[in-house]
């Protein structure tokens, strides 16, 4: 079960430590045939392989700690330092979701999923954020097709919203088994 394996810690939990914490440990270590059987629901019948998702947040800890959470259930996760280091690898690599922080330096989430928009690039996106730069339901209008995501914000809910973007087409899927 998904929730076995992914612990319910909040993002901004990870702000007083420098690495992320041993608490994490458990994400690393996620049961084998768990992970299989995610890989092979994500992967799907036909599919050649797993999807791509494109994490871009400043805070090291953080970044890791999303990439890893959609690795150990079966998606291909790259990373990116800040919205423009996410810009630059969205225009070399197409990718299956975004999500990405907004709050950075360089460009904020919020420009790098509006200039995506601008450019016709329509990936699905999860925009993360302690303290939202609008309302959120003019946010989810910018930020479809995707999500919004207000921090502090748990794992398993991270990883509910990629499952249904991903999996269902949009945020409110049923929760992975």
């Amino acid at each position: 079960m998904l929730t076995r394996n992914l612990m319910r810690l909040s993002a901004d939990s990870l702000r007083p430590f420098g690495a992320v914490p041993s608490e994490f440990d458990a994400l690393r270590f996620a049961d084998k045939a768990t992970e299989s059987a995610h890989s092979k629901r994500i992967s799907g019948p036909g599919t050649l392989s797993p999807k791509k998702i494109l994490v871009v947040d400043d805070e090291p800890a953080l970044r890791e700690l999303m990439a890893d959470a959609v690795t150990r259930v079966g998606f291909h996760a790259h990373t990116a330092r800040d919205g423009e280091e996410g810009w630059e690898a969205l225009c070399i690599t197409t990718y299956d979701l975004l999500i990405t922080d907004h709050e950075m330096p360089r460009l904020t989430g919020l420009a790098l999923i509006e200039r995506l928009r601008t450019v016709s690039m329509k990936p699905p996106c999860i925009l993360t954020s302690g303290s939202l730069p609008l309302p959120e339901t003019l946010l989810k209008k910018i930020v479809h097709p995707g999500a919004v995501l207000p921090k502090p914000f748990s794992v398993t809910k991270l990883i509910e919203k990629v499952y249904g973007l991903l999996m269902y087409g949009d945020s409110r899927a049923p929760s992975p088994a």
